[in-house]
C-alpha cells in the first residue's frame, strides 16, 4: 500500500510523505504507483524546489518545506492533493491520504 501523509500549519503545506507500493500489479507494471508517480514529480516539476528539502528514491518521496511557502507552491501542493484523493477514491485498497 502507498501511504501519503500531507501536514499543514496554518492551512499552508509544510510537509510530505510518500512511501511504499500499491501492489495492484507486477513491478514495472503497476498503473496505480505509475499515476501516483506521474502526480507527485509533475507537481514538484512546478515548484521552487531551493525552498524545500527533497529526498526521492524507490518507494519514499519526502518534501520539507524550508522557508515560508509562496501562495503558487500551496495550490501546487493542494491540487496533488486532490488528485492523489482520486485514486484514493478509487483505489482505497492501495493508497492511503492522511492530511
Amino acid at each position: 500500500m502507498i501511504k501519503v501523509e500531507f501536514k499543514y500549519v496554518d492551512d499552508k503545506f509544510s510537509y510530505l510523505k510518500i512511501q511504499g507500493h500499491a501492489n495492484s500489479a507486477e513491478y514495472g507494471h503497476d498503473l496505480i504507483c505509475a499515476g501516483v508517480s506521474a502526480i507527485v514529480i509533475g507537481a514538484l516539476n512546478n515548484i521552487d524546489t531551493n525552498n524545500y528539502e527533497i529526498k526521492i528514491k524507490e518507494g519514499l518521496t519526502e518534501v520539507q518545506l524550508k522557508n515560508e511557502i509562496t501562495t503558487h507552491d500551496n495550490i501546487v501542493f493542494e491540487t496533488m492533493y486532490f488528485q492523489l484523493k482520486t485514486i484514493e477514491e478509487s483505489y482505497p485498497k492501495n493508497i492511503k491520504i492522511i492530511k
